[in-house]
This record gives structure tokens, sequence and C-alpha cells, in this order.
């Protein structure tokens, strides 16, 4: 509907959005006004439209057709990107757990954690040792100061 005030007169058209059977403006003021509303049948919609949530995200991939003798590095990856939180955390095979001991052999994990629990021993012992230091040289400086305080009182006694 399409509204253009001339002359201080309200012109209305229509533009084809009502029946002109419908379309009777009222030259009259206080005319009393009658609304159509057009809703929907809610069971209708329903079986019309599916709103419920299927799915979120990224829908999974089928592998179903996956060659394992063409995988590359970047394929594991990639699958292993997907299927991550699929895995479970523990057990003897197929979990990360299993892959976490497989791995660790093959690069000898074991090795490693022992040389590194090595130096960590090794720095345990030295903070010990600096410890040790730091208290021998303040209780050296304690008997400096005692000396020094002891030369001091010696020299007023001999002065009075």
């Amino acid at each position: 509907m399409e509204k253009k005030i001339t002359d201080n007169k309200l012109d209305i058209k229509n533009l084809g959005l009502i029946p002109e059977n419908k379309f009777n403006p009222s030259t009259q003021a206080n005319t009393p006004l009658t609304l159509v509303r057009t809703g929907f049948n809610r069971e209708a919609f329903d079986a019309t439209f599916q709103t419920a949530f299927t799915e979120l995200g990224v829908e999974e991939q089928d592998l179903s057709f996956f060659d394992p003798n063409l995988a590359t590095v970047d394929d594991f990856f990639n699958i292993y990107s997907n299927l991550f939180f699929l895995i479970p955390k523990l057990g003897e095979i197929n979990s990360h757990e299993y892959l976490i001991k497989e791995s660790s052999e093959y690069i000898d994990y074991k090795a490693n954690q022992l040389e590194i629990q090595a130096l960590l021993d090794e720095i345990a012992e030295l903070r010990e040792t600096n410890l040790a230091l730091q208290l021998d040289m303040a209780e050296i400086l304690g008997a400096k100061q005692t000396i020094d305080q002891a030369i001091e009182d010696a020299e007023r006694a001999s002065e009075g």
C-alpha cells in the first residue's frame, strides 16, 4: 500500500498486496477499520517444516571409502583430528593411552625421562649446596660482626 499526502489529503493506492474487492478506503473520519490477520496452523507448520536441530558443526566424514594403502601421513593426522574425541582415553588397544605407549616406546621416551630425572636430581643437589654455602656465609658474617663489636668494646674500655 502506498500513501501520499497531497494538499493535506491522504491518497492511498493499492499495490496489489490486498485484493481489489477488499480495498475500500474510507473518506469519513472515525470509520471502523477491519484488520484481517492470516496465520499458520501450528500442526500443519510442524508437519511441513523440521524445526529441531539434527546436527551441530560439520558433518562427520564417511571413512568407509578410505584405502589405507594409499594413505599419507597428512591423511592420518586429518583423520586423527576428526576422530580425536571419539577415541577412548584409556584402553589396551585403540585408545589414547595405547597411542602414547606405542609412540613412547618408538622414540625411547623412557631413556629421555631417565636423563631428565638425573638432571633434576643434580639441580636439587646444587640447590642444597647453595643453601649450605649461604648459611655458612651468614654465619661467617655474624661472627665477623661479633668480633668487630668485641674490638670496639675493647677499644672503649682501654680509653676509659
